[in-house]
């Protein structure tokens, strides 16, 4: 792909052309955003829920609450669309999460399945990982941090990050073994 080709539909820029009133841009950022969304949010949907809600229900969810806003999003470093939309998938999960604890699973008997309970534990380890995760996470700086999501979370290549930045494959990964550097050191302590 030729660097102007490239340029043209980097996700600051599609966001640009939105903002700018072009309404084809909105179509391009979906399709080129869509299935890194499906990436990040495979997986995240946990066991409890996923007889009330799927990967794909999170999913539409966060489009309904992205798109409209589309034209207010700003990006100040490249990588916050994706930082935003991280946000916004995580919350609705949280959401579904509050939901749940509010209306307990019932089995089939009408008590609380005895196998639910029996998660919870395995559930409480999950979410301090994640806690730990999420606060190491807080130590970065904020083009640091969008690295590690646009890699980790949305499973992006050191090529398609390195589009996103306008910066080579080999920078991006030097710049994200620091990142991860500093997370370490963030967690040790």
């Amino acid at each position: 792909m030729s660097e102007s080709s490239t340029a043209s539909h980097t996700t600051a820029l599609l966001l640009h052309r939105i903002r700018s009133g072009d309404p084809a841009a909105r179509g391009v950022l979906v399709a080129r955003i869509e299935p890194l969304l499906w990436r990040f949010a495979r997986g995240r949907v946990p066991q409890l829920l996923r007889h009330q809600q799927d990967t794909g229900d999170l999913i539409q969810l966060t489009w309904l609450r992205v798109l409209d806003r589309l034209v207010e999003i700003r990006s100040d470093s490249a990588g916050d669309f994706f930082a935003y939309l991280r946000t916004v998938l995580i919350n609705a999960l949280r959401e579904s999460l509050r939901r749940q604890a509010a209306s307990p699973v019932l089995g089939p008997g009408g008590a609380h399945d005895v196998a639910d309970t029996a998660v919870l534990p395995a559930a409480q380890v999950l979410l301090d990982d994640w806690l730990d995760y999420e606060n190491s996470l807080d130590v970065l700086e904020p083009e640091h941090r969008a690295l590690v999501l646009m890699r980790f979370e949305f499973g992006m290549s050191f090529v398609e990050i390195g589009d996103e930045l306008g910066e080579s494959a080999d920078g991006v990964r030097m710049k994200l073994n620091r990142a991860i550097a500093r997370m370490a050191g963030a967690a040790q302590h």
